[in-house]
């Protein structure tokens, strides 16, 4: 596997590398030279004149950098690189046959131990190569060869230590060269193999320049276990960018030094197609590897650099010969991302003005050791993130099972899993506040739970208490004012002590921030209800916006509903300045504990503005704090009358919207915020007692206590992916759990319209299904078309006769009617708000609340739900499915991000929303769909861990860009590798990978545990779906079961 040639600007410390020059046999005045190595003896009587003039002659870049060694370092370095580039000459003379070369390259180790007759043994392998040399050999290389004796003879005269080191890397070099040879294949087959081929050509120099600055300086020698330790990346990363940018050049003369793995991950089956336009993306994809493993040596590289010593001028100009060759290369690598010269016909090369000031920026900071790594540091930030080095250590030793034991054994989890009424009912809480809110509100109206679930609520807080003592948004994030002034609350409400640890602990957090005066709105209002906050101290939200004409923009109909309901119940509470009336001792007590200030010496106003910079993820714009401010103005001097009809429209709103659901509510804070509406407007009523009825309906009791689920439950969704991942393993022992989902799904389809929908601004919702169940009447668009897909996998099988044809069609046509102008899905109405006015959120925490936009989860689910239907029913209204379908397809393609993703609102983030975007464009026939699965290919693979999983957080979503979880997840993997089969790749390495390590991971009893959570919503919060743990690692592997029994 000859290394092969390297032409026009070089990029660093190779020591093969070869310039355009002469043809053989003509000298620089057009005639001829002799080759023969006895005469070149003669005419060179002084070796070393002979070293400095070759080393011009064959390499630009160390004409440059060697002479800023200082001495007798140049001597020795020139001499090396010209017997280092001898070798490298043979090993690369790809015309003549590999068993000479291989014998020739085992000559040239032996001499590099100058035996006792070197002399002529060297003459002979100089004559013997000069026979092999083809008529294309540049005339310089050709005289190099011939003139081995005489490089020989100015090794003999270099100091002993020296020639050790030299000797050393010759000899690695030339064995290593010949025995690559001798195994020689047509490509290389993985990342190891390239990297233990750079080892071989580039390592073996790192080492040996490595020892030879030790030997030079003191500084170097006192610090060399750390030069050592990254000396091997410091030649990989040189040698890794002359295979990047010379991939045009060796592709034209039939070469590749990708490795096979890496073209087979981006799609390429064959290193000819990176040349095709129609596979640029795929090519980008490539190089965006390659990019990323150069980038990892890079890191080690720099840190090689940053080692060197500066004491003195020899050590600063060791460090500006080492610095020069890596800028180079970082500024080649940044010059290729940027643009696609590596595959156009051109040379991908720096100009000569780039390299000058590369030169120049090196005088200047070679011996200023923080200005050069703050320099490369800025300077690789604009590359692909560098791969990982290792992976790390594998699970607990057990037992892998087969691929289709590992599908059996899911499959029976998963069915195990299921509740008696055929869904899969599983754990969806993960907010602590939910808790506390529930705590509050079932204080107020005197409906507090029994003593065993208050202890079980109690454990929840102390089990989710976060070391510094307060409580995060949700049980994995960082501490907020707004869970732990709540969460205190509702400890204090539970009966525990003030002076208890737990309470002691968040009372020291709530304080250090600010106390309950800066915790975002949501929190004071619900303190206010307690009466430990003054309504003074809440930003004016008063109801009459239910009284603006409907056209208005800023009428509080046109937003989201789920906003919507909740500020409808907010503006009442607000107008009614709703207070409590209770002698409890606890809450005088919390009008002390709150707060930093005695509670009668605070400015309420003073303190609206106030918020903890823990809890400010979502910061006020100036148009709501304008709007604040005219809001005050009117609050000042309200209009009675006014003030009675919104107060009677807003009441109707909510009695409209808990009628409807049943008083299961719009999610816990909606059900939470209109059973206190219901308990001031009516104590004691039948509104209140129902909505106490179905408060339990939210409880869940696990390991850690007891919680609040995020909605009543999530088991029309769950089911839905249950029922996929089933049908999809092929599972004989599934078919009794599938008609029981069957008999669950059909009983929870909404086959009537919201009564009296126009008038509150409803979808009507007749066909749609709910994240929960029937009953709750919130159609979702999504849970809707992953609900329809799952019906048409059973008709498959003939387990959805109940859910009939006409029952299919009106959830197609509910889905047809949820469609948004721009082409996309929200996720329950067609959106009626304005983008500006999500200006006027004021949560200070959730982003995205005021309008339901499109996404690409609910808009993926939805177009493949449709096409389904359409392959399944193709009689139904085709011509409008077919058109929503494009619209969509065309939303997906828009939405996607640079670097190949989608953002996911619905689950932890770029994983989950590069799922459903690939999922949206399977069989897509936009022009642009195979360009955007290509591109979010690129961007999977390059977060694969070295495990083969994928894993990434929350703070993902809040930051809107990929942020790595400290551990692979079981969940995010099954979404990436879902990706990868949607993208006809689960074949590839990086799905094997992939597939390994969801069966590394299964637990014996068939199912997987995970670290982080999954879910995510308003770009703030991680959600738990426990169920996603069965069924997405389940789907994912007969996934590829499927894929690979198709490929057979």
């Amino acid at each position: 596997m000859a290394f092969r040639p390297h032409t026009g600007n070089e990029t660093g410390l190779k020591w093969h590398e070869r310039r355009r020059q002469r043809p053989a046999g003509e000298d620089e005045s057009g005639g001829t030279h002799t080759t023969r190595g006895t005469l070149l003896a003669v005419l060179h009587p002084d070796p070393a004149a002979f070293c400095r003039e070759m080393l011009p002659l064959t390499s630009r870049t160390f004409a440059l950098t060697v002479p800023l060694l200082p001495s007798p370092l140049d001597e020795i370095v020139t001499t090396a690189y010209l017997l280092c580039r001898v070798v490298d000459t043979v090993e690369d003379e790809s015309g003549s046959p590999v068993s000479d070369r291989v014998q020739l390259l085992t000559e040239l180790a032996a001499l590099a131990a100058l035996p006792p007759d070197w002399r002529e043994r060297s003459a002979a392998a100089a004559e013997r190569a000069r026979g092999l040399l083809g008529s294309g050999t540049p005339a310089d290389e050709v005289r190099l060869v011939a003139g081995l004796p005489v490089v020989l003879e100015n090794f003999t005269r270099l100091p002993r230590a020296a020639r050790g080191l030299v000797q050393e890397c010759l000899q690695d070099m030339a064995i290593g060269m010949a025995d690559t040879l001798s195994r020689r294949q047509s490509a290389l087959e993985d990342v190891d193999e390239v990297l233990a081929y750079c080892d071989v050509v580039a390592s073996t120099v790192g080492r040996m320049l490595t020892g030879l600055f030790a030997w030079r300086s003191g500084g170097a020698a006192a610090v060399l276990p750390a030069l050592t330790a990254r000396a091997d990346s410091f030649g990989r990363v040189l040698q890794l960018t002359n295979i990047i940018k010379d991939v045009r050049a060796d592709l034209d003369a039939n070469r590749c030094w990708l490795p096979r793995t890496v073209l087979a991950d981006c799609g390429v089956d064959s290193p000819e197609r990176l040349r095709d336009p129609e596979n640029a993306t795929r090519a980008r994809a490539v190089l965006r590897r390659m990019i990323a493993i150069a980038h990892r040596e890079l890191v080690d590289a720099v840190a090689y650099v940053d080692a060197l010593p500066s004491a003195d001028a020899a050590d600063a100009a060791i460090r500006r010969f080492c610095t020069a060759p890596l800028l180079m290369a970082v500024l080649t690598l940044r010059k290729i991302w940027r643009g696609d010269e590596v595959f156009g016909v051109r040379p991908v090369k720096i100009s000569r003005r780039t390299v000058a000031a590369a030169m120049l920026t090196t005088r200047v900071t070679a011996a200023r050791p923080t200005a050069l790594t703050t320099m490369l540091t800025a300077l690789r930030r604009s590359l692909p993130g560098p791969l990982p080095h290792d992976a790390p250590a594998p699970p607990p030793a057990r037992t892998r099972r087969s691929l289709g034991e590992g599908i059996e054994a899911a499959a029976a989890r998963l069915v195990a899993a299921q509740s008696p009424t055929g869904s899969w009912h599983e754990d969806y809480g993960s907010m602590p506040m939910f808790l506390a809110q529930y705590v509050i509100t079932c204080h107020v109206v005197g409906a507090m739970p029994d003593e065993h679930t208050r202890a079980r609520m109690v454990h929840h807080f102390r089990v989710r208490q976060n070391p510094d003592g307060g409580w995060g948004i949700d049980i994995e994030s960082d501490s907020m004012v707004l869970a732990s002034t709540l969460g205190y609350t509702a400890l204090r409400l539970l009966g525990v002590p003030a002076d208890d640890p737990c309470a002691r602990g968040a009372r020291a957090f709530i304080l250090r921030h600010g106390g309950a005066l800066a915790a975002p709105h949501w929190a004071k209002l619900m303190l206010a209800v307690l009466g430990v906050f003054d309504w003074k101290g809440l930003y004016p939200f008063p109801p009459e916006g239910w009284l603006l004409p409907r056209g208005l923009p800023v009428h509080l109909g046109r937003l989201w509903c789920y906003p919507r309901v909740v500020f409808t119940s907010m503006s009442w509470l607000y107008a009614r300045r709703a207070v409590v009336r209770s002698d409890d001792p606890v809450l005088r007590e919390l009008r002390d504990e709150l707060y930093a200030v005695p509670y009668d010496r605070i400015d309420w106003r003073k303190s609206r503005g106030t918020i903890a910079a823990t809890d400010s993820l979502r910061p006020r714009s100036w148009l709501l704090k304008a709007a604040f401010a005219a809001l005050s103005i009117y609050e000042a001097r309200p209009s009675p009358k006014l003030r009675e009809r919104a107060m009677a429209t807003a009441l109707d709103h909510v009695d409209h919207e808990n009628r409807t659901s049943n008083y299961v509510g719009h999610g816990p804070i909606p059900k939470f915020l209109d059973t206190l509406v219901w308990h001031f407007a009516d104590p004691g009523g039948d509104a209140v007692l129902a909505h106490a009825k179905r408060l339990p309906d939210y409880l869940w009791d696990s390991a850690d206590g007891t919680r609040v689920q995020s909605f009543n439950s999530s088991e029309t969704w769950d089911t839905s992916f249950a029922v996929q991942a089933l049908v999809a393993s092929g599972s004989p022992g599934a078919r009794e759990a599938l008609r029981s989902a069957s008999g669950f799904l059909e009983r929870n389809q909404r086959l009537t319209d919201v009564p009296d929908a126009e008038r509150h601004f409803r979808q009507p919702g007749r066909g749609g299904w709910t994240l929960s169940t029937a009953e709750q009447a919130w159609s979702i668009t999504d849970g809707t078309a992953e609900a329809l897909k799952a019906v048409l996998a059973l008709d498959e099988l003939g387990l959805a006769d109940d859910v009939t044809p006409e029952r299919r069609l009106a959830a197609v046509e509910f889905l047809l009617a949820t469609q948004n102008a721009d082409g996309g899905w929200p996720a329950y109405e067609p959106n009626a708000t304005p983008a500006w006015l999500e200006k006027l959120n004021f949560s200070d925490v959730f982003d995205n609340l005021m309008v339901d936009y499109s996404t690409v989860e609910p808009t993926a689910s939805c177009v493949t739900a449709l096409r389904r239907h359409l392959a399944r029913h193709p009689d139904g209204p085709r011509a409008a499915i077919e058109r929503a379908v494009s619209r969509g397809e065309q939303f997906i393609v828009d939405s996607q991000r640079a670097e190949g993703s989608w953002e996911g609102f619905w689950g932890v983030c770029f994983t989950y929303g590069t799922w459903f975007g690939v999922k949206g464009l399977k069989g897509s026939r936009h022009p642009g769909a195979r360009g955007a699965v290509d591109r979010a290919c690129e961007f999977l693979l390059a977060h694969q861990r070295p495990d083969g999983g994928w894993g990434e957080t929350i703070e993902g979503n809040r930051n809107q860009r990929y942020v790595h979880a400290a551990t692979s997840q079981a969940v995010m993997t099954s979404w990436a590798l879902l990706a990868l089969t949607d993208a006809g790749r689960a074949t590839s390495p990086s799905a094997r990978r992939a597939t390994d390590f969801l069966l590394r991971a299964q637990l014996p009893d068939g199912g997987w545990q995970d670290d982080h959570l999954s879910g995510a919503m308003m770009r703030c919060a991680a959600m738990n779906y426990d169920g996603y743990q069965r069924a997405f690692p389940l789907w994912a592997l007969s996934a590829v079961a499927d894929s690979e029994g198709a490929s057979s």
